[in-house]
């Protein structure tokens, strides 16, 4: 194991990944093969040259870190805590707006722009190594405007620039820093590198920009047009059929690692869209291998080091391939969108384990990521004392002061010490070699251990809070009230939900991205609307309250008027160019793309309140980014899971027939021995009852199928009511309000379950055609 890391950037392009730095980033190699006439300027390739070499030490900085300068004003009144964290800095530094441009034109300079954020580690060291050495801060103040980035706040922004990094040098991560012409046009871009290094490239960019500038804008131009007409292409629609969406499942479980799952052999990330992808179509099809690929994955994960064992949550990724050692950094949306797949295979495999995984995320990011007034924090810094992960690692010797020689010789032998790296010598806590049976001796460990953490000096927490990002713990929190019927969680979410929507959103329809410390800063981009749209769809299905459902509508018409291109379906990440450009986010990173997760929010809505209007524009974003998803499932994993629900049906606990106007949700009996289907017919409507009084009317017919306790199931119906109405002259026997259905077994069980409910919906006027909705449930086995 190397004893350097990068803050390495997954990007996903076809088949082949981007995880580590000899790794050719495919991405580049297609473009470039598609481009006769493009070739690297003698000014890019003179400065490449510079910057090839592999880092070679480690270095160790503190989070935290105060710079040598005064204060600096345009960094201390920042609404971004990373920003402000510079306010000291050598470097003088502008944040991204008009003054930084303005003074890049009028002295016809160059502006080196720097991403990072709070949590990044290499952040941290390229804070105190370089933007605090006096030579290099002072080439870069002289000869350069220099603009620092929160990449949290400022993702479509990013995204674009580190493409540009990545075609160029074959590698991303954090921080990325990059060099623009004043009208915002990448001329080159680098991650981390040594300050001797990074004192030559500046060295070089500055004479090349005194003696070759023409060639040096005219290489920002090429970059440019390469990366704008890839951002934007499009491509021709592709029919997602069943079949297409279960080969491409099945392709991605071929992928993943046949001993500790995750995609790839290391560094690993959950990648929890591609997980999602493939629980939903192993629901559907019943494809083991699918499943079986998905579970390796989330049971090394919750066994690993990447799972904080102690307080809950999860580290940002693994390193190796046996997810034992963590880049430590804590991120919410990781919380967010891990709880949900966890979710989603209990509910669909009955394994306690998950279960409780998803919990004590959940009850993690309550203790420790979650704001006096309900919104949620946005990360755990990875570093603490002045190196990564010391708040989370143990030595042997620190062992047995907390423990005993004898629990100390134990726990060494159950969570093993790392053999290389920088960790060499030290324990991360893992459940690898733990049996699944009860330990009175590791619990009292892990007791003990838990108490010798408090004192230690926690990593710094960024305290901004993210729309998009808030709107992930809020979706995933109110799916765990609805899955468990958990009262506080359902509280928790509504708390949620209502301050980013009275603190962050304005009167006037704009959604902010950021609020820190009263002040909301950033103009919401694509995926706020989107992931706040989705998040208050499953407060409502956890509510039944149908507030939630006109915000969901309103910030739903407020992104198709700011984002959606109108010739072609799909969205723009902006309302207006983000640099150089105005792009499409059609990838899945370490989250849902924007245009996945605007898809996933509009498919929802449509399945609860659909409209002839929403529901061609749901059909047009999906012919628009068909090909493409379908080209690539790894990066399209969130526009198939999408579609598939909009074109094959809904999955889950909660269904939605009659476009919204009947509500179904499976619940267990309180004796363990029945399931009980309430439905929630809006007035005006109704379906038919089980045994109807005309033989041409279709019947609402439950089925219970999944369990061999369905052999023996008995059914009860809800007596109807009986009336004629305006097309019928015969009395007919409908099922009004609210009801319920329920399956009667003769045993108690536990495990997964799926009922199949048969319903046609009608009004007074119309009968809509019949469904069939397969609601599935798992419960825990009695303790």
């Amino acid at each position: 194991m190397p004893k350097y890391r990068f803050a390495i950037r997954m990007q996903d392009q076809g088949d082949y990944w981007l995880f580590q730095p000899k790794v050719i980033n495919l991405i580049a190699c297609k473009v470039l093969e598609h481009l006769d006439g493009f070739r690297r300027s003698h000014v890019t390739l003179a400065l490449a040259a510079t910057v090839f070499a592999l880092v070679v030490h480690a270095t160790i900085s503190q989070a935290g870190f105060v710079g040598k300068a005064d204060d600096n004003p345009r960094m201390s009144t920042s609404s971004s805590p990373y920003l402000r964290s510079h306010s000291n800095d050598l470097v003088r530094w502008y944040k991204w707006g008009e003054q930084a441009f303005k003074q890049a034109r009028d002295n016809d300079l160059p502006i080196f722009v720097s991403f990072g954020y709070t949590a990044c580690h290499w952040c941290h060291v390229m804070q105190e190594t370089h933007f605090n050495n006096d030579a290099i801060a002072k080439i870069i103040n002289e000869q350069f405007v220099p603009v620092l980035v929160d990449r949290e706040q400022h993702t479509a922004l990013d995204d674009t620039y580190m493409l540009v990094t990545e075609l160029l040098t074959q590698r991303g991560g954090w921080p990325n820093n990059m060099f623009l012409t004043s009208d915002l046009k990448p001329f080159y871009g680098t991650g981390y590198i040594p300050p001797s290094e990074f004192a030559g490239l500046l060295g070089g960019i500055t004479q090349s920009w005194a003696q070759e500038k023409a060639d040096v804008l005219a290489e920002g131009d090429r970059l440019a047009t390469l990366l704008e007409g890839y951002l934007n292409r499009k491509q021709e629609a592709q029919s997602l059929s069943p079949k297409l969406m279960i080969d491409a499942a099945r392709k991605l479980a071929g992928q993943f690692d046949a001993f500790s799952g995750g995609l790839g052999q290391g560094p690993k990330f959950f990648r929890p869209t591609v997980l999602a992808f493939m629980l939903q179509q192993a629901e559907r099809s019943g494809d083991s291998e699918t499943l079986d690929a998905v579970e390796r994955t989330l049971q090394s994960g919750l066994k690993g080091g990447i799972h904080d064992h102690i307080e809950g949550g999860f580290h940002r990724y693994a390193i190796d391939p046996g997810w034992r050692v963590p880049h430590f950094e804590k991120m919410l949306n990781d919380q967010a969108l891990n709880t949900e797949v966890y979710l989603s295979a209990y509910r669909l495999t009955g394994k306690p384990e998950y279960a409780a995984t998803a919990r004590k995320t959940i009850d993690y990011v309550l203790r420790d990521l979650t704001a006096p007034d309900g919104g949620f924090y946005t990360s755990r810094d990875a570093d603490s004392e002045g190196e990564e992960g010391t708040y989370y690692v143990w030595t042997p010797e620190q062992f047995e002061q907390v423990l005993g020689k004898q629990d100390a010789e134990f726990a060494v032998d159950t969570f093993g010490l790392i053999a290389d790296g920088d960790m060499a010598g030290k324990v991360i806590l893992n459940m690898d070699g733990v049996q699944r049976q009860p330990s009175p001796q590791l619990d009292r460990i892990l007791g003990k251990l838990t108490e010798a953490r408090k004192p230690r000096q926690k990593p710094v927490r960024d305290q901004k809070i993210l729309a998009n990002w808030n709107g992930m713990m809020i979706a995933s929190i109110a799916q765990a009230a609805i899955l468990f019927d958990d009262a506080g969680y359902r509280h928790v979410a509504v708390k949620a939900g209502e301050f980013i929507w009275a603190k962050m959103h304005d009167d006037d329809g704009v959604l902010h991205r950021s609020h820190f410390e009263g002040i909301n800063d950033v103009e919401g981009e694509l995926d706020d609307y989107a992931q706040m749209a989705r998040a208050y769809l499953f407060v409502h299905d956890a509510t039944g309250d149908k507030v939630w459902l006109d915000r969901t509508k309103a910030l739903i018409s407020q992104m198709r008027k700011n984002f959606q291109d109108g010739e072609t379906g799909d969205y723009f990440s902006t309302r207006e160019a983000a640099g150089f450009a105005r792009t499409k986010p059609r990838s899945d990173v370490d989250q849902p793309s924007g245009n996945g997760a605007a898809l996933d929010a509009m498919v929802r809505l449509t399945h609860r309140a659909g409209t002839p209007d929403l529901r061609l524009a749901t059909e047009q974003t999906i012919a628009a980014l068909s090909g493409i998803a379908a080209g690539t499932p790894t990066s399209g994993a969130s526009i198939l899971s999408a579609s598939d629900s909009f074109l094959h049906g809904q999955t889950g606990v909660i269904q939605f027939a009659g476009n919204g106007v009947v509500k179904a949700r499976l619940v267990s009996g309180k004796d363990r021995k029945s399931l009980v289907i309430r439905l929630d017919v809006a007035d005006g409507w109704h379906v038919n009852s089980h045994a109807p009084l005309e033989d041409y009317l279709v019947a609402t017919k439950l089925d219970i199928a999944g369990n061999d306790l369905a052999k023996s199931v008995t059914v009860s119906y809800p007596e109807p009511k009986t009336r004629k109405l305006a097309f019928n002259e015969k009395p007919m026997a409908l099922l009004e309000n609210q009801v319920e259905i329920t399956a009667h077994f003769k045993d108690a069980f536990s495990g997964p379950v799926e009922a199949r409910l048969q319903v046609q919906t009608c009004s007074d006027e119309i009968c809509l055609l019949p469904e069939i909705l397969k609601l599935r449930i798992a419960l825990l086995p009695e303790t």
